[in-house]
């Protein structure tokens, strides 16, 4: 590639058969931007090239509005005047370079012909181009008076920052002009499945055409297809256009009779939005893709058209995916300020069939909110980042979002699992039976998008049934480690023992000194150690289940994350082969090619739900689960356990002490003990029936109680 300066070329973005762009690199500061040239225009008439240098200066002058508007590719200055010198002379048409920003992504074309989206982009990204191309519309529309008249994927070009996030921009003001304040006869310019039917059926339109190029262009990102027969001719497409219902979004051929056409008021089946964003935008799409240009140009109480409001609206729905483990089931629901947990729950119930209490919520790892409380509410728990689920993002960004905000898991003894059996479309059952006279290309294609869309939606469901059980599993283990349930278990068994055995000492002592005195009788003795035994037993089964449930939960995570990395990596269905093999290299497929691959695809499921991770994973995770929150059921009723053990040790030593001092002892004691009192006077006596009085003796004990007491009420709280 030549170069010139510091400037190196690095390669043509576009070429057509008069113009071409092409990509410059500066090697000192690392600036990129794109050049557009006319490379010669003597195969064309006078009046051509006259209107050819009209539409060229226009869109130069256009370029230079652009520069503050983040959606259009906005003109450039170049503060190098021989190379701009140089970028003018390249060519023989004496038409000035047209120096452009460059966007390094490619174009949403490239996008809808990537393997992953060949049913549609996610919803993430319909929702950012479709912002974005609004934008940029209603700037040129209303604040530049231009009207693009070539909408189109090629036309959406992609800055992809640093960060991997991605800026849409609307390119190619070639065929635009003016926009005329009325409707008045223009030429016939644009894309054929882009351009609205007035542009053919009579010429006279206005800046409504841009409205319809954009409906259409919002159906095929969607669906990764063209709404009204794009294999017919012309002719058919323009007459079944005209007489089309108002809310009709596409025309499909009927595979039995191809004479018949049918309006469609319904998306395919095969897409990946929510669905109640789908629901919506079903609703929004009749609107620009209304046969009338002048309902489709209608504007709100804001002077803004209602094409633009109505969607303005949709794209600012809050939608909460959720993954229901135990059903192996997506949720979705549109969540507001107003919406309440109850509110969620009911839902969630009506859709899963779970009984309320059983249910039991997973946060993501990395969730902003960290953890479900009581005034949580459901907006809280949506995370617009998270939308995105693509490879694209996960490839450039280096990171995966987590496939849903929310896990949703059953806890009860015995939990109930439901895997929904995959549907094949009509369509291919009927392709599948051979009951269709036509082999045409278009239906083959469409059968096989449908077989595409089972096997991709199901590797996206294995995906986030183990995501799921892996955060459940991190989850409990987080919880186990910072509870510290053990640590509290084994203080307060040492404090115990340590009373127990000091009170045992005591008392030894105490018979010892005074053999006469039966200090507590038997049967309270008798009753304290039964007491004393089981809360230790207790205590220790208590921490073995906690240790054993702690040691499963290690390895489960362990498990999970290598099962988790090897789903994210493997084609578990075999998708890219079939992607390959029919899409990409074009082999036409037979019914009985179809059924091979479906019976394929249905061994390798029941495989992996019925001998695979996916059968017992969720059942180990599920019983862990049932015992921990079980065990620590337990816990506060072991605790307190510590507790009524304590107040009946010191009790206990309390009427020993109070028994001890309430009778005088017989001369010969009462003068040994004084003996040892004077002896001992300067210092306490270890023994703890000697100068000890009685008042002084139960103030002691009173104030042990009531620390014990006192922590009773902490540990227990």
């Amino acid at each position: 590639m030549h170069s010139f300066g510091n400037w190196e070329r690095c390669r043509n973005l576009g070429e057509g058969g008069f113009g071409l762009v092409i990509h410059w690199r500066n090697r000192t500061t690392g600036r990129e931007i794109a050049t557009k040239h006319i490379k010669e225009m003597g195969a064309l008439s006078a009046d051509q090239q006259v209107k050819l240098s009209e539409r060229w200066n226009k869109e130069l002058n256009w370029s230079r509005q652009f520069k503050n508007f983040p959606h259009i590719v906005a003109g450039v200055d170049i503060e190098d005047p021989d190379f701009l010198e140089y970028l003018n002379g390249m060519f023989s048409a004496k038409l000035p370079v047209i120096v452009l920003e460059y966007c390094n992504g490619g174009d949403v074309r490239k996008r809808l012909q990537s393997p992953e989206n060949a049913n549609g982009l996610t919803e993430f990204e319909v929702r950012q181009i479709l912002g974005a191309l609004r934008k940029a519309l209603h700037f040129l529309h209303s604040q530049c008076g231009i009207c693009h008249r070539d909408l189109k994927p090629d036309n959406i070009v992609i800055q992809r920052g640093v960060d991997g996030k991605k800026i849409y921009k609307l390119t190619d003001f070639g065929l635009a002009r003016g926009t005329p304040d009325q409707t008045m006869v223009q030429s016939v310019v644009g894309t054929r499945h882009y351009y609205a039917p007035e542009v053919v059926e009579n010429g006279f339109y206005n800046s409504t055409v841009d409205l319809w190029s954009f409906g259409v262009i919002a159906y095929e990102l969607v669906t990764g297809e063209l709404p009204f027969i794009p294999h017919q001719t012309l002719k058919n497409i323009i007459l079944n256009l005209i007489k089309k219902p108002a809310k009709c979004i596409a025309i499909t051929e009927d595979p039995e009779d191809n004479t018949r056409f049918v309006n469609q008021f319904e998306l395919p089946q095969t897409h990946h939005l929510s669905r109640p964003w789908a629901a919506q935008f079903t609703k929004w799409l009749a609107s620009p893709l209304n046969s009338n240009y002048k309902e489709r140009g209608q504007l709100a109480a804001n002077n803004v058209p209602v094409v633009f409001a109505d969607l303005d609206k949709i794209l600012n729905m809050n939608v909460l995916t959720i993954f229901a483990v135990n059903n192996c089931e997506r949720l979705e629901y549109a969540v507001s300020a107003e919406m309440t947990m109850k509110d969620l729950i009911a839902l969630i119930v009506l859709d899963t069939g779970m009984d309320e209490k059983e249910l039991y919520f997973v946060l993501p790892t990395s969730h902003p909110h960290k953890t479900i409380t009581p005034k949580s509410t459901p907006l809280q728990l949506y995370v617009e980042e998270w939308s995105d689920t693509s490879k694209d993002s996960r490839k450039w960004t280096k990171r995966s979002n987590p496939p849903v905000m929310l896990y949703i898991f059953q806890v009860k003894k015995e939990c109930d699992y439901k895997i929904p059996e995959p549907i094949l479309s009509i369509l291919s059952r009927k392709f599948i039976a051979n009951k269709f006279k036509t082999k045409e290309r278009w239906l083959q294609k469409r059968v096989v998008l449908d077989m595409l869309y089972v096997l991709t939606k199901e590797q996206a469901r294995y995906e986030m049934l183990v995501s799921g059980i892996n955060e459940r599993a991190l989850s409990l283990e987080d919880e186990m480690m910072e509870n510290s349930f053990i640590d509290s278990i084994d203080k307060q068994r040492i404090i115990i023992s340590f009373a127990y055995d000091q009170l045992t000492s005591l008392l030894k002592e105490a018979q010892a000194k005074i053999p006469s005195r039966q200090l507590i009788s038997s049967a309270q003795w008798e009753k304290l150690n039964r007491n004393y035994n089981f809360i230790i037993q207790s205590a220790k089964s208590i921490r073995s289940f906690l240790e054993a449930c702690l040691r499963e939960a290690k390895d489960m995570v362990k498990t999970t994350n290598q099962l988790r990395k090897e789903v994210c990596e493997k084609d578990l269905f075999d998708c890219a082969r079939f992607y390959k093999k029919y899409l990409c290299n074009g082999a036409i497929i037979s019914p009985s090619e179809l059924n091979n691959d479906a019976e394929e695809f249905a061994k390798s499921r029941f495989k992996l739900y019925n001998e695979g991770e996916a059968r017992h994973l969720p059942k180990s995770i599920d019983h862990m689960h049932y015992l921990y929150f079980k065990t620590k059921e337990s816990i506060p009723v072991l605790l307190q356990q510590f507790c009524d053990i304590k107040k009946e040790i010191f009790q206990i030593n309390l009427q020993m002490l109070m028994s001890a001092s309430s009778t005088p002892p017989p001369k010969l004691e009462l003068s040994a003990a004084m003996d040892r009192l004077a002896i001992s006077s300067g210092s306490p006596s270890s023994d703890p029936f000697d100068s000890l009085r009685t008042i002084n003796a139960i103030e002691e004990a009173e104030r042990i109680n009531n620390i014990l007491v006192n922590e009773m009420k902490i540990d227990h709280y």
